[in-house]
């Protein structure tokens, strides 16, 4: 069985190029959600030196590996980080 959104899809370099070259200007996400933002939170406040932007980047950038695993390598290698992966530190 295919998950949806998993079946193999032709990239559009050039359309990914731009949207990678945008994402490097601007890699913040914001989105509506109380429920993440109550758990998220609460973490914060019982977990010493607990980043919620690094909890939530790895949480999507997992979904998002496993939803469009060859869109997610692709646009990794454009970025310099071979298949997507977030660096083990950010910097500030």
């Amino acid at each position: 069985m295919v998950k949806s959104g998993a079946k193999k899809e032709k990239i559009d370099e050039k359309v990914l190029r731009d949207a990678v070259k945008r994402a490097l200007e601007q890699p913040r996400l914001a989105f509506y959600s109380p429920l993440a933002a109550s758990v998220l939170n609460y973490r914060k406040n019982v977990i010493p030196r607990y980043s919620i932007s690094d909890e939530l980047a790895n949480i999507v950038e997992a979904a998002i590996r496993e939803k469009w695993p060859g869109l997610a390598t692709r646009a990794g290698k454009m970025l310099g980080r071979g298949g997507g992966m977030r660096r083990a530190s950010r910097e500030r």
